[in-house]
């Protein structure tokens, strides 16, 4: 099978969730079909990503200048940002030269934020049993912004913060509900985020396919665990809205009670770009700001705890799955450990919701070498047997190619009549 897939950015090297599924899933239907990419990046990233190219062919386009006039437009025109950042009239000409060059079977949508594209093929085809296409959804992205809403509307100072969730919440339902109708399959990355794209959508076909994680790359380390003092860790992209919530929260409202009762502990917050509010949580006793690291996993495997102190966010969290693949005891919030199936709280990672709690967990855990050995051992059996990508991959090869198959029965069924 042809397959050509859209992206917003090359997923190699993977520096954050979205790229890792993109490269695990190219890669893995590279091995059996023709896969080609098309995506945005600039001159250096295209630089890096040449590695990717043996495997997967692509091509890449600049992204869109956010130039002051092109975001008034998308205000008005009631479209959400998250596509307005995607949008190109180069990238629609790049796509249909390449769909006529290479007449795909299947074109792959990856994230909601592409697939204005996907629905434009649609239009421009007039039949849709002319090219399937499937939309990989990362997350149900209204669903992101009515939780960043509800948060920042409790939030002292957060009033424009929350303003704009809401907008935002309203019109990525709208958009998000259209595009799921449109495409032929969409791939959740969790039941309930099925749920919620069923509750907007009920008419979609809609299949799942967790994320995953490679866990042999993500292997516990040998010694791992700190030598010298109880530390915790965060890892992430320090730029991204759910996890700046989470280390401030975690730093303001945990982390004091955490110290109060074991004053030798240390938190490292891992992750490139971190914004002002993060950078200042460096002035904390206890807490350090490393930033971008080239290899994530030796900061992972130092963690005596790994914690998870999500308050909103959607999909599956890659770093939940990383920390349980390397055996690392792991405090999280329910909703970090959001889609996760077959966790349970007390066998694989510890749950905690309130400040008290989440401190006491994390003081439980550090005080006990068996307690933390037993939840390692126990989460990353589960990444292995559940949520390696050699388990999943199947699955989403099945769900594209149901896909690519069905318009073309119809097709066949309506011409015999």
């Amino acid at each position: 099978m042809r397959i050509l897939a859209l992206s917003a950015q090359l997923p190699y090297p993977f520096h954050h969730g979205k790229a890792m599924r993109d490269f695990a899933l190219l890669t893995g239907l590279a091995a059996q079909h023709e896969v080609k990419l098309l995506a945005f990046g600039t001159e250096d990233e295209v630089e890096a990503a040449r590695p990717l190219a043996a495997r997967v062919p692509f091509r890449a386009l600049p992204r869109p200048a956010h130039t002051l006039p092109r975001r008034f437009w998308f205000l008005l025109s009631g479209q959400p940002d998250l596509v307005g950042r995607t949008w190109s009239r180069s990238f629609v000409g790049l796509l249909r030269e390449t769909i006529f060059q290479e007449r795909p079977d299947l074109l792959l949508v990856e994230g909601l934020e592409m697939a204005p594209y996907g629905l434009l093929v649609a239009r421009a085809l007039r039949s849709s049993t002319l090219l399937s296409w499937v939309l990989d959804e990362h997350n149900a992205e209204y669903v992101l912004q009515q939780r960043a809403w509800e948060i920042a509307r409790g939030e002292h100072g957060q009033g424009a913060q929350a303003l704009y969730s809401r907008l935002q919440a309203a019109r990525l339902a709208r958009f998000e509900r259209r595009a799921c109708l449109a495409a032929h399959t969409v791939v959740a990355v969790s039941d309930a985020d099925r749920q919620a794209l069923l509750r907007i959508a009920p008419a979609a076909q809609v299949a799942v396919v967790p994320n995953g994680v490679d866990t042999a790359y993500y292997a516990p380390l040998p010694g791992a665990g700190s030598q010298d003092q109880p530390t915790l860790v965060f890892t992430g992209r320090m730029d991204f809205r759910p996890n700046v919530d989470a280390v401030v929260w975690f730093c303001r409202d945990i982390w004091p009670r955490i110290r109060a009762r074991c004053g030798r502990a240390r938190f490292w917050i891992v992750g490139r770009n971190p914004t002002q509010p993060v950078r200042a949580l460096g002035a904390l006793p206890g807490v350090e700001v490393i930033g971008a690291v080239p290899d994530d996993r030796a900061w992972i495997g130092a963690a005596d705890v790994y914690v998870l102190p999500m308050r909103f966010g959607g999909g599956v969290r890659f770093k939940l799955l990383q920390a349980l693949s390397m055996a690392r005891a792991t405090v999280s919030t329910r909703l970090g450990a959001e889609g996760v199936e077959g966790l349970v709280d007390g066998e694989h990672l510890a749950l905690a919701d309130t400040p008290e709690s989440f401190a006491e967990q994390v003081l439980r855990l550090l005080d006990d070498a068996d307690a933390r050995a037993r939840l390692g051992r126990s989460g990353r059996e589960l990444m292995v047997s559940r949520y390696d990508w050699r388990v999943l991959l199947p699955r989403f090869e099945e769900a594209i190619v149901q896909a690519a198959r069905w318009p073309r029965k119809k097709e066949r069924a309506c011409g015999s009549h």
